[in-house]
């Protein structure tokens, strides 16, 4: 960030509002710091520049499709991919991937009227034969999404503490069981990093990974991973009720709903990125209801599917978009007019008719 800061920028944007803000030493020239924009502007007026209007839109981090929602979602569609590729890499670790499809079943490979699809068991509209919709497997972009449903429990009731977090067991096997495959497979502990937005499923998941003795592997919350990359990242989303999304927001807690935490969790991943989560909960959030969406278009989610909600695949009455107003609070699941597209999903996504 210091080579961006000493050099005049004229790209005026908002990408940093999406970003967790820096961690402060009480009493500190930056106390009163609450963003990263704060943290800008604080160096800005270091050196003496009067006007400073800065928007990221490189990144070196990561496989393109990490960041094709992100960029819709936080960056008004304009991140580019700046990393060089490495063939040998990708194909080291879509076969890594591979294994971790194993342990599940997709929830949806193919969409054709022999096939319907398997959200709601109906044969599909044929307006859904659009580039965006109908569903092409990228078996070349390492991101799976793993749909459970599981159970969230307060810790503090469990433990009888007066920290408020949360947990959910069957969420953490799943994370645990994944990265055991990816580790019997080759992938060295250190490389793999598991996070949650819930202090309760960190603990939670260190204990089952200790039990096996993976000591090696990076636990964490989200604020944890910030300005942190690791090769693997596998994310418990933990939330299971959406009757506890709205305390989660009020107490700023979780990811649903707080877009600095989703951009943060989204984009920590260098070489494989897994989600897990329960998607009845994901589909009432704006920003992982289009992630869903997106995984499903691409062949990228297994495990438990989306029973008895609307089917996601129907064009009635969507429009195609390529951003989306981040800060919308979360819905109740209903509007859903929108399939947002971005310009690097339109680029690399590759279709086999």
């Amino acid at each position: 960030m210091e080579r961006l800061l000493r050099r005049p920028v004229t790209c005026m944007g908002g990408g940093e509002e999406s970003l967790l803000g820096p961690t402060v030493q009480p009493g500190s020239l930056l106390d009163n710091a609450g963003s990263l924009t704060d943290l800008i502007r604080y160096y800005a007026n270091v050196d003496g520049q009067e006007q400073l209007t800065i928007f990221l839109t490189e990144n070196y981090r990561g496989h393109p499709s990490f960041l094709m929602m992100p960029s819709s979602f936080f960056y008004f569609d304009r991140l580019r991919s700046a990393k060089a590729p490495d063939i040998d890499a990708l194909t080291y670790w879509c076969e890594k991937l591979r294994m971790v499809e194993d342990l599940s079943m997709p929830v949806a490979v193919s969409l054709s009227e022999k096939h319907p699809s398997p959200l709601n068991n109906q044969p599909p509209d044929k307006s859904m034969f659009g580039m965006f919709a109908r569903i092409h497997r990228q078996t070349t972009w390492p991101i799976h999404f793993r749909g459970v449903k599981g159970a969230d429990s307060s810790v503090s009731l469990l433990m009888c503490s007066g920290t408020e977090s949360w947990q959910n067991i069957m969420e953490a096997t799943v994370t645990v069981d994944i990265i055991s495959t990816l580790i019997k497979s080759g992938v060295e502990p250190g490389r793999i990093g598991a996070m949650s937005p819930f202090r309760g499923q960190v603990v939670a998941i260190r204990k089952l990974l200790r039990e096996k003795y993976y000591h090696d592997v990076n636990v964490g919350t989200i604020e944890n991973y910030q300005a942190v990359e690791q090769d693997v990242i596998v994310l418990s989303l933990t939330r299971a009720n959406h009757e506890f999304v709205d305390n989660d927001v009020k107490k700023r807690m979780g990811v649903f709903g707080q877009p600095k935490q989703a951009n943060v969790a989204m984009t920590r991943a260098e070489n494989l990125f897994i989600v897990v989560g329960d998607p009845s909960v994901m589909w009432r959030d704006p920003c992982w209801r289009q992630w869903l969406r997106f995984c499903f278009r691409n062949g990228l989610w297994y495990g438990d599917g989306l029973w008895n909600q609307m089917n996601i695949a129907s064009l009635k009455g969507m429009k195609f978009v390529s951003t989306l107003d981040h800060t919308k609070k979360v819905d109740d699941g209903t509007n859903t007019d929108a399939i947002l597209v971005s310009t690097l999903e339109k680029i690399h996504r590759r279709h086999q008719d």
